[in-house]
């Protein structure tokens, strides 16, 4: 049994490719990706989510990530957003034109309606997020975070700790599928298949790995505090970057461009476009 999760779950993973979006600025990256996040959240209509489309094909051409690549990452989220449509199609409050309903379940054109807004908007948020982590590089998005949150340091709050923190969380992500990973082919090898039985003989299986995983991760949380002491780490007191920031005229174009396919997005719900 060949299990690679490595291959299926691509989020936190950085892509290094010559493409325009990995050139810009990563400040200019974080307030783009926060300013569509919020126009997505905020949509109600189709044409709203028409235009989130197009900024997200946009994306995807801009920042030459295979599209294969992409849609493999989301095979897991689809999994458990059709779980949560289906609840929101079922479970809709106040139907109108009802094709079926049994007790307090019911299939309406309005619960089909939202479903499917509540599918779009999730995937077009994954897809902003992921194209964010495929295109900025953990040092980069640290060097980002730390600058857009600076001015909150003089109200004494840790930024660079928290920064740190939210990096290290980051890349912990791929080092958890590895080590998963490496734990299902080990039990494979000993002649325990993973793949035989039910759903919930299935989940005891892969619950059975759970504590191995953490006694991992809390064994490279220790030693990765060990090497911070050692080099004596005590947050960003005293520390330089390694590369400064500056706004060129791309970064500048592409954040006034951000601003006006969000406004776009948002004024599409407002004005009451279907």
């Amino acid at each position: 049994m060949a299990i690679e999760f490595s291959r299926n779950i691509t989020f936190g993973q950085y892509l290094s490719l010559e493409s325009p979006l990995h050139r810009l600025d990563p400040r200019v990256k974080l307030v783009a990706t926060g300013l569509l996040m919020v126009a997505l959240v905020l949509s109600r209509s189709f044409t709203a989510l028409a235009i989130g489309l197009l900024v997200a094909a946009l994306v995807q051409v801009l920042s030459r990530v295979p599209l294969g690549y992409t849609l493999r990452g989301m095979r897991l989220l689809v999994n458990t957003l059709l779980i949560v449509i289906s609840f929101q199609v079922l479970f809709y409050p106040t139907p109108v034109t009802i094709y079926w309903q049994w007790w307090v379940l019911s299939l309406s054109l309005e619960g089909l309606l939202q479903g499917l807004l509540l599918m779009i908007r999730v995937v077009l948020l994954y897809h902003l997020v992921s194209m964010l982590l495929f295109t900025t590089s953990l040092v980069e998005l640290a060097d980002g975070i730390d600058t857009l949150f600076g001015p909150l340091k003089r109200l004494g709050l840790p930024v660079n700790e928290l920064v740190m923190t939210f990096v290290i969380a980051l890349r912990f992500v791929p080092l958890l599928v590895a080590e998963l990973e490496r734990l299902v082919k080990a039990q494979a090898a000993r002649g325990e298949r993973l793949d035989t039985g039910g759903p919930i003989v299935r989940a005891r299986k892969l619950g059975a790995l759970l504590v191995p995983l953490f006694v991992s991760a809390f064994d490279r949380a220790e030693k990765l505090t060990t090497a911070m002491n050692a080099r004596c780490y005590r947050g960003g007191q005293g520390r330089t970057k390694r590369r400064v920031l500056r706004m060129g005229s791309a970064d500048w174009f592409a954040l006034l461009a951000t601003v006006a396919l969000a406004g776009a997005m948002f004024a599409a719900g407002r004005m009451g476009l279907p």
